[in-house]
């Protein structure tokens, strides 16, 4: 048998599977944890009907991160064109808080999420940095961004420009390590709505946006058309010409019978009145799921940015309805809490305000309405005004082109200075809401952007966790906030690796390898030897968040090395296979130290094709490749090696990266009597940027099974700094003349 059908014949079947601890007990702690996640797994949906939520008592290390010792806030600087001002240094800051100077403790320049003008990498790995770089800059990478469609406020055409700013942002202003979410107010994206870095989720959760119609403004049979600004002028009573005009409206279309100005008069208010009560109730559903958004982000760590896009609503909605200005101070105070700096985007682009056929003007002859929808236009944007006045974010208006704003928001946010300071015991004893300025010293040219202020904390220090017995409602418990987390959890450092595959037998199916490193774990002596007990539950989501896979075992762990320092960099790696039909699905895996308590958790995306397409299509890749003993017992007195691949995709530098996958549907020439002509080529690739290549080299094809071929090679990571890289493998079908590409994670140490 040759080597890659040997390879292949064992891929299929990875590791065989530890054996699982099947007590009722257990199962039944897996299956409640199962029917928890059916509930709980959208850990970002925002609920139109979500309740206003208390703000977490411990403040989260964010863009204004407050604790008993430290404050701290990012700015950005910009000159005169809007440029970020690079290289300022801290003693050329000025920092106030409630008009009183404070000295600057820590300082520092952060750079995060775009490549543009920062260090870069030569094809070699060798770093090239900027001679004209002074502070000392930290390169944060990652970004967190939020899309927030408020699509209850989204025409048609306004959805259509919102579809093509979130495709023009996932496919090329992404980068490798944002964190994204798409959320809206309706909910429709459902359990997509959640922070991802995948850009095939993202594209699915964009897809679920539909169009709302929007029928707030009239519910009568009147002919004339009545705007919700139309109605909250007549209800304040501050046109007496709009109200007139209405009037005149109703007492021409009851002729010929005889209504009496008194009664057109109680009509059209009433008629006004009902429909700032609808916009009213539309309203507060978007605003409930921008405050259930801004409670969210507070669990996260790092400074976040909500891109808000809507036709905009009224700011208020008359005297008699509830109070969405009060509202908009606890979202404002939310996002504070958060770190979140909120740009919003209006989605009508530019308009006129004149009679079309999409935003029903009404018509008078007599100019009564001109002053009312002269001031209507700008009415629907005070809102979205003061959402972003507030956050320290921008407001975008009257332009169709709003891709192009996002791009350079995300260009000037890239960049900021980190200050922090320690508060005085006067400042611990004030006022709850601290009022920040800063200013750079003899630039009074410069503008300076920032959060207008921080909310001190409460004092109040979360609950000591109280030790408990391990008993199994604890370790259910565990479980399941493991599973559920928004984060993974990393007190037992575990891993998930997910491996597509096409069988012979079974067909698509996924392997899902959870690695539970050994340091760490709490061992005691059992059968004369220390031994470790870990139990591992892991759950296979639908895009929807239903379940369609399980899996569960108890791992017995022992120290396989010789010293401590060879246990400590082992791990245990458990493989579960679980055949799937073509989709997009989450895996969500926990582990939990049955003696200590202690638990990690982990979670994945994986795209199945459909191969009966008849498309070129590449497996996942398999990355590291080793071979494992399997050690001889009672059960198996044969042993067969086995091979198994690296999980954490975690690589020492200077290291052999070795790689493969299998080819499907791969065109055959002659009418199918000829074999296929593949070639394949590897990069790595950082920041968009390609750093390492491999030369374009033909794969060698196996006649043995056609419908799976195998291919792999190996890329010399050489001298390339240590950090995260896409490893990226494109297969090209010389006959078909198409090509198909599969990209990974790695991390370099």
């Amino acid at each position: 048998m040759s080597y890659s059908l040997a390879i292949r014949d064992t891929v299929t079947h990875l590791l065989p599977q530890a054996v699982p601890y099947r007590g009722a007990l257990w199962r039944a702690v897996v299956f409640r944890t199962i029917f928890f996640a059916i509930l709980c797994l959208a850990v970002l949906t925002f609920n139109i009907s979500a309740q206003t939520q208390k703000p977490p008592s411990q403040q989260p290390d964010d863009v204004i991160r407050i604790n008993t010792e430290l404050v701290q806030t990012d700015v950005m600087v910009f000159d005169k064109k809007g440029h970020f001002v690079d290289g300022l240094q801290r003693d050329q800051f000025e920092l106030n808080v409630d008009g009183k100077p404070q000295a600057i403790s820590l300082f520092e320049q952060v750079r995060a999420g775009s490549f543009k003008d920062r260090t870069r990498l030569t094809a070699n790995g060798n770093a090239v940095t900027p001679s004209s770089e002074k502070a000392t800059i930290n390169e944060n990478h990652g970004r967190t961004i939020v899309f927030f469609i408020d699509d209850l406020h989204l025409s048609l055409d306004s959805l259509g420009r919102t579809r093509k700013t979130l495709a023009q942002f996932i496919d090329y202003e992404m980068n490798d390590n944002d964190r994204v979410a798409i959320a809206s107010t309706s909910g429709d994206i459902g359990f997509l709505q959640q922070f991802t870095e995948n850009k095939s989720v993202l594209h699915s959760a964009a897809d679920r946006l539909t169009h709302h119609p929007y029928k707030v403004r009239d519910i009568t049979d009147v002919t004339t058309p009545m705007t919700e600004y139309m109605a909250l002028t007549i209800e304040r009573k501050d046109d007496p010409g709009v109200l007139d005009f209405y009037i005149d409206e109703c007492l021409r279309a009851a002729y010929p019978l005889k209504y009496t100005r008194a009664a057109c008069d109680v009509e059209v208010k009433s008629r006004a009145r009902m429909i700032l009560l609808q916009a009213a109730s539309v309203i507060m559903k978007t605003y409930d799921s921008l405050e259930s958004l801004m409670r969210s982000s507070a669990q996260l760590t790092g400074r976040k940015l909500v891109f808000m896009i809507s036709d905009g609503f009224l700011l208020d909605t008359g005297p008699r309805n509830s109070d969405p200005r009060g509202r908009l101070s606890l979202i404002t105070d939310a996002a504070l809490r958060a770190g979140v700096v909120i740009y919003t985007i209006d989605a009508r682009g530019l308009f006129s305000g004149q009679l079309d056929a999409t935003n029903n003007v009404p018509f008078d002859r007599q100019n009564r309405l001109e002053s009312a929808s002269l001031r209507e236009g700008s009415s629907a944007q005070d809102a979205l005004n003061a959402l972003a006045g507030d956050t320290g974010g921008r407001a975008l208006r009257n332009t169709n082109y709003f891709d192009r704003w996002v791009n350079k928001i995300l260009d000037e946010t890239s960049q900021y200075y980190l200050l922090a300071w320690r508060p005085n015991k006067e400042e611990e004893t004030s006022a709850n809401f601290k009022h920040i300025t800063v200013r750079v010293i003899d630039h009074p040219e410069y503008s300076v952007r920032l959060p207008r202020g921080f909310l001190k904390p409460s004092g109040s220090s979360p609950p000591a966790r109280i030790a408990e017995a391990q008993t199994p409602a604890q370790t259910h418990r565990d479980l399941q906030q493991a599973l559920t987390a928004l984060y993974p959890k990393a007190e037992i450092p575990t891993s998930l690796s997910l491996v597509f595959l096409d069988t012979p037998v079974h067909g698509p199916v996924v392997t899902a390898s959870v690695r539970v490193a050994n340091e760490g774990l709490s061992y005691e002596v059992m059968e004369g030897r220390p031994t470790a007990a870990v139990d591992v539950v892991g759950v296979v989501l639908n895009d929807k968040g239903k379940p369609t896979g399980t899996f569960q075992t108890r791992l017995k762990i022992s120290p396989t090395g010789a010293d401590s320092a060879e246990q400590n960099n082992s791990a245990t790696i458990y493989n579960a296979r679980v055949p799937l039909t073509p989709g997009l699905y989450q895996v969500r895996v926990a582990s939990r130290d049955s003696k200590s308590g202690q638990v990690g958790s982990a979670q994945q995306w994986v795209q199945i094709p459909d191969l009966s397409q008849h498309r070129l299509t590449l497996s996942s890749l398999l990355l590291g490749l080793q071979s494992v003993e399997r050690k001889e017992t009672r059960a198996a007195p044969a042993a067969t090696p086995q091979v198994q691949f690296n999980v954490d995709h975690r690589f020492a530098r200077n290291a052999a990266l070795g790689f493969m996958a299998f080819v499907y549907n791969a065109a055959r020439g002659q009418e199918g009597r000829s074999l296929p002509d593949l070639s394949i080529q590897a990069r790595i690739l950082r920041m968009g940027q390609t750093v390492l290549t491999t030369p374009i080299r033909t794969v060698k094809i196996e006649p043995a099974d056609l419908a799976r071929i195998f291919c792999g090679g190996e890329i010399q990571l050489g001298s390339l700094p240590p950090g995260p890289y896409i490893l990226e493998v494109t297969v090209t079908d010389q006959i078909a003349k198409a090509s198909v590409s599969q990209q990974t994670r790695i991390m370099v140490e």
